[in-house]
């Protein structure tokens, strides 16, 4: 232990003598000079009254604090993004929460431009579009201002890339295609309150000015104003004798509704419609769009008075003050509009879900059970530490437990339906499962695999939510046709699910006892070992065995339920669909498994070995064939996953190779020959 403490301190030091030289070469941080910057923080009521205000946005109504998170997590690779120190802005070192950023994006746009948050992974991207940066690294966050120069390269860029299928994307051209598409992504979002605004110019007509005198002196108002008097703006245009004086005359107020109108196809959309049969929100250029052509149904009073509010935030724009109060009354205007259809009662749900954080804590959770069941096993007779890491684990469980529920209810459907959902289910059933193994068995072993596969769970769901920022903008976007039913959802998708999560929990374990039994054998230079030992590996073997029964009770039902959903859907029970034939590979696997040990041809080994590479196997139905490109089930290409499940597909190959070797050197039976 004392060696274990020097060794720990030692690196502590070298670590931190590293750390100097680099802190040296930081780079230093450019003052940000902009004619109106924010002068303090944003109030936690605005804030929370902003975050509230409820968006159609990728199918599905949800609060704009849930839009910011995601396109901030996609735009910057984190939720979270600091004023660095030295800047000279007066809220320098003030951490901006995603909603906070999006509010300095639509109402301090200038100051907002010089945040780096737009993360770049390679420093060649840029370079391709003719950018080069001093002392940066390779990977690193740059500002819309930095990248400004550069707009039209990266879209030339970005449009020859989206020409090909993203599987054939040089790695290069996939990174400009995703910096273009969060350009735009920005731009939306800085104009979806300044869009909402016209003028009639510094010098307008007194018609005009009669009409509009909130317009007096070139000020700026909302474009709802020009809605309401538009008939009589369409009669002035038929009494009018010199149309080219009459088309200059209201050429500003033309020129603000236009511009409103040409950003609606990709605005958010705020605007429920006045209909409660109507199910389609829209933006507020729709809104605009509709009122000025016939063939489209008017927008109703309420619509326009909703713009209303929002365009008066962009008026009250300039400071703190004046903004947060207009915020105040745009996100009571916003709610009652989203109350009256029925559409708003999710809305502080799904906030506290964010808000909890419910899978980073479990991750914190799991690494702590870890860390103290790896302590227990080096003071094995300390009954505290373990008990510390099985309170850790369960309360691990419980907040990935906690999350899925709150999912369901927000989603109104089982957890399954997408990749990123199987990852928390199966994260869920794997722990749940250790837990009950170590209940029976107590043998600390169980617990410690258990919190590692939630960590690893935890950590994979949090990577690939990234993913999913990028490709759906939500880990609780809308579902292919296939899966638009609840029961089949609970059925067939639930309990093949389960299956691949016994598969993975076995050959976790699986990769457990191979590697104690063959640190054993190494240690003792053969098989023998003592009676508690062996008896131990023994009783580890029987929960191994005992999962991969339960794996296949839950391939089987789970793959049948599957053809019976697909007689129902497609009228054949089996097509040999690579997802069909991945959930009949796991089912026969796991019977050979099971039939070998049954028969003698195989023992405790035999079935630890093959079920680690049978978690290959289930890795492949999860999630390889998804992305194949061809059949039923291929639901899309996402970069970096069939990568990242080569490597995973290598090293199973080389833990199972030197696993061979190892047995053969340590473990395998020796024929003596006997004297004659």
């Amino acid at each position: 232990m004392k060696k274990l403490v020097r060794l720990t301190i030692a690196l502590g030091v070298a670590l931190a003598a590293l750390g100097v030289p680099a802190a040296a070469q930081k780079r230093q941080v450019e003052p940000i000079d902009v004619a109106n910057p924010r002068t303090q923080e944003w109030p936690d009521e605005v804030v929370e009254a902003f975050a509230r205000i409820p968006v159609l946005h990728r199918g599905r109504v949800k609060p704009m604090s849930t839009v910011a998170g995601f396109r901030m997590l996609n735009t910057n690779g984190k939720r979270k993004f600091e004023i660095v120190e030295g800047t000279k802005l007066p809220t320098a070192g003030e951490k901006l929460t995603p909603t906070e950023w999006f509010l300095d994006v639509m109402l301090f746009p200038e100051q907002a431009r010089h945040y780096e948050i737009f993360v770049v992974n390679d420093s060649d991207a840029l370079e391709a579009v003719g950018l080069r940066f001093e002392n940066r690294k390779r990977r690193d966050r740059y500002s819309y201002a930095q990248l400004e120069s550069a707009r039209d390269k990266i879209e030339e860029e970005a449009r020859r890339a989206g020409s090909k299928e993203s599987r054939n994307r040089s790695r290069i051209e996939g990174q400009i295609y995703d910096l273009r598409n969060n350009m735009i992504e920005y731009e939306i979002v800085e104009s979806t309150l300044s869009s909402l605004v016209t003028s009639i110019g510094s010098s307008p007509s007194e018609r005009l000015l009669r009409t509009f005198p909130e317009g007096g002196n070139g000020a700026q108002f909302s474009s709802s104003s020009a809605i309401v008097h538009w008939d009589e703006l369409k009669g002035w245009a038929t009494e009018a004798e010199d149309q080219d004086a009459f088309s200059e005359e209201i050429r500003p107020l033309n020129n603000g509704l236009m511009a409103a109108i040409g950003r609606a196809r990709f605005a958010l959309a705020t605007v429920p419609p006045a209909e409660l049969e109507n199910e389609t929100w829209r933006t507020p250029g729709e809104v605009f769009e509709a009122a000025i052509t016939p063939e489209i149904t008017n927008p109703g009073a309420s619509e326009l008075e909703l713009i209303d509010r929002f365009a008066n935030v962009w008026l009250a724009r300039g400071s703190v003050e004046t903004a947060g109060p207009a915020i105040l009354e745009a996100s009571k205007a916003a709610e009652a509009a989203a109350e009256a259809r029925g559409e708003f009662a999710k809305i502080p749900v799904e906030i506290g879900y964010y808000d909890r954080n419910f899978f980073t804590n479990a991750l914190v959770f799991f690494l702590l059970g870890f860390l103290a069941i790896a302590f227990s096993w080096m003071a094995p007779t300390n009954r505290w530490v373990p008990l510390g890491s099985r309170v850790a684990t369960i309360l691990g469980a419980v907040y990935v437990i906690w999350g899925v529920t709150v999912r369901c209810l927000l989603l109104g459907r089982p957890p399954v339906a997408t990749l990123y959902e199987t990852i928390l289910f199966i994260t869920a059933i794997a722990v749940v499962v250790c837990l009950i193994a170590e209940r029976m068995t107590k043998e600390r072993m169980a617990l410690g695999v258990g919190a590692a596969l939630g960590a690893a769970g935890m950590f994979l769901a949090s990577r690939y939510e990234v993913l999913e920022a990028g490709t759906q903008g939500d880990t609780m976007g809308g579902l292919v046709a296939v899966l638009n039913t609840n029961f089949w959802l609970a059925t067939h998708v639930t309990t093949v699910t389960m299956g691949y999560a016994a598969g993975l929990l076995a050959a976790a374990l699986g990769h457990v006892w191979l590697s104690m039994r063959l640190y054993t054998a190494f240690a003792n230079k053969g098989p023998d070992m003592a009676p508690e030992k062996r008896e131990w590996f023994r009783r580890f073997g029987r929960i191994l065995y005992g999962v991969l029964c339960f794996g296949l009770l839950f391939s089987v039902i789970g793959t049948i339920l599957g053809g019976v959903w697909a007689n129902d859907s497609w009228g054949r029970f089996w097509g040999w669909d690579p997802k069909e034939n991945g959930a009949l590979m796991i089912v026969l696997y796991e019977l050979v498994i099971l039939h070998a040990r049954m028969g003698g041809y195989i023992r405790d080994f035999g079935v630890a070995l093959l079920s680690v590479v049978g978690g290959s196997i289930v890795a492949f139905s999860w999630w390889h064939v998804n992305h194949l490109g061809v059949g039923l089930h291929s639901y899309g290409f996402t970069s970096g996953i069939i990568e990242t499940l080569t490597v995973y597909y290598v090293l199973v190959f080389a833990f199972t190779a030197l696993s061979l070797i190892g047995w053969s050197i340590f473990l395998r039976p020796r024929r003596t020959v006997e004297a004659a």
